[in-house]
């Protein structure tokens, strides 16, 4: 399991890095289009290197910041359904209350 914890985080990383590069490289050309002299051959190589970056949303996993459980993810705590359970029923998390009826 803990193998998996490091890929994914190699894998988020790496991704991170990617499309920062994208989006200065989608910055810089649309910014610098009507300053340059020679745009055509600007154009031909930001094309070939900006489909050189390839980047992939679904390559990363949501996992579990503790047990690294990659099912039952809530995704606005990163905790698994059994730990977010775990600590709203001794109130760690405030505003939440055991629904019963």
């Amino acid at each position: 399991m803990k193998y998996l914890k490091i890929k994914d985080r190699s894998i988020r990383n790496l991704n991170s890095k990617l499309e920062l590069k994208k989006k200065l490289l989608k910055f810089l050309f649309i910014n610098l289009q009507h300053k340059l002299i020679c745009f055509n051959t600007f154009n031909l190589k930001f094309l070939k290197y900006y489909k050189r970056i390839k980047t992939s949303k679904v390559s990363i996993k949501n996992r579990c910041i503790l047990t690294n459980r990659s099912k039952g993810v809530n995704r606005t705590y990163s905790l698994s359904r059994l730990k977010l359970r775990e600590y709203l029923q001794f109130g760690i998390f405030p505003g939440f209350k055991k629904s019963v009826w």
